[in-house]
């Protein structure tokens, strides 16, 4: 490196520092790796082929403060209506008690913050933090492992079936000052169980803001778990996301990411798929405009036999905002009768708008059914001249074509408000 990139690595890493370690005093071994890799560790940049088309620089020498919890902010324009649910609100990574709720799912499930966890559930928690979430694989990794000021550790208990779905609110405050906070979760749904679980990225104020969040889930033996990602956050809040997934034997996973705002928002999603009869699926949409950047770069693999996984990403970039799809199915040697899908399509709104789309296989398997593409173009023309034929007007018929270009998303939904609430934020994008 060179001087001047010594300094930006040192000054982005020294922003972290002066946050509580993760836990207090749980993890304490891989805080202390992730410490010890900080000091080898670089920022990504575009000659790394996993970033090669996301660009750091801007949001690595920006000047941000770490930031406080506050109880004197209106959560309900952020709240999903008609759901009944378990709510934890975090302000800037910190958990706030009096914005939040719990005991829809009490008996059933373990639900607590990171600085509460002790007996069963801190061991618990020592047994699976930084198992998947490897500190040593990336700076953002790293500094939250090492230094992530708050989260939650949620067990879906053995058996045992999720009355409401649990809904995590990450919202970042950056009223007063541009923002850095970090947020940490383990999610372990244990054999024969099944949940919902429900996260939102949010933000107000009009100065710029990043948050660094990882999170780790563990599905067990015959588990069921629907994980929904709502990233709605401002122009001006940037976004770096890091999930891995672990499951056993005959679970069932599915993960939908939905990207509606945000100045820069890096999703990677880890699937490991260690059991046989798995089944998982990657569902995504982006809905961009403006100089918004989103890059989603996943991996899933394939590690024993009778596996299936499906992945439909579907993107819509206006303005010039720029788009990424970066997906790798890796499919081991021992992984015969493999069933695995790839795709992702596209659709540019303007001729300022970008996409780049790079779906890939890695097949080391001989009795598998495996395919990838990637289509891109513009908005089907006949489909709107039909449309314009019957008198809909050209807005409302282009608005209803983007609601089932991206619908097709969320149609497996399960919870009816959930999905409902996630169909008309989706229309309301392009209003």
């Amino acid at each position: 490196m060179t001087t001047t990139q010594q300094t930006v690595r040192e000054s982005f890493i020294g922003r972290f520092k002066p946050v509580a370690a993760n836990g207090k005093s749980l993890g304490t071994e891989a805080r202390n790796q992730a410490l010890s890799a900080l000091d080898t560790l670089e920022i990504p940049g575009r000659k790394w082929e996993a970033w090669k088309y996301t660009d750091l620089r801007e949001l690595s020498q920006r000047e941000y403060s770490l930031a406080t919890a506050s109880e004197n902010i209106d959560i309900q324009p952020f709240l999903i209506p008609g759901m009944e649910s378990d709510l934890l609100v975090f302000v800037n990574g910190i958990f706030v008690p009096a914005l939040s709720h719990t005991g829809k799912n009490e008996g059933r499930l373990s639900i607590t913050p990171l600085h509460d966890l002790k007996g069963e559930d801190a061991a618990l928690f020592e047994s699976h933090f930084a198992q998947l979430a490897d500190p040593q694989s990336d700076i953002f990794t790293a500094l939250n492992t090492a230094y992530a000021s708050g989260g939650v550790f949620i067990c879906v208990r053995k058996g045992q079936e999720a009355l409401a779905p649990v809904h995590l609110l990450f919202l970042t405050d950056a009223s007063a000052k541009a923002s850095l906070s970090q947020s940490r979760n383990l999610f372990v749904v244990e054999e024969g169980a099944n949940a919902t679980l429900i996260e939102s990225s949010r933000s107000i104020g009009e100065n710029t803001s990043l948050r660094n969040a990882v999170t780790e889930i563990f599905v067990g033996e015959n588990a069921t778990l629907e994980y929904v990602k709502l990233q709605a956050d401002t122009h001006q809040a940037s976004l770096i996301d890091r999930t891995e997934v672990y499951q056993s034997q005959s679970s069932r996973c599915f993960t939908y990411t939905i990207t509606l705002g945000g100045e820069l928002v890096r999703n990677s999603l880890i699937f490991k798929l260690d059991g046989q009869h798995v089944e998982s699926h990657l569902l995504g949409a982006w809905l961009l405009d403006g100089l918004q950047h989103t890059d989603n770069y996943t991996q899933v693999h394939h590690m024993q036999p009778n596996g299936f996984s499906n992945e439909l990403y579907k993107g819509i970039m206006d303005e010039k905002s720029t788009g990424v799809f970066n997906g790798r199915i890796h499919v081991y040697r021992d992984a015969q009768k493999t069933n695995a899908y790839q795709s992702n399509r596209n659709i540019l709104l303007s001729d300022t708008a970008n996409i780049f789309t790079k779906p890939q296989l890695e097949i080391y398997a001989d009795d598998v059914k495996c395919s990838h593409g990637a289509t891109t173009g513009r908005m089907d023309e006949s489909a709107l001249f039909y449309l314009r034929a019957r008198g809909i007007p050209e807005q409302a018929a282009r608005l209803m074509l983007v609601r089932a270009f991206a619908g097709e998303v969320i149609e497996g939904i399960q919870n009816e408000a959930l999905r409902g609430y996630l169909s008309e934020m989706i229309e309301k994008r392009f209003e």
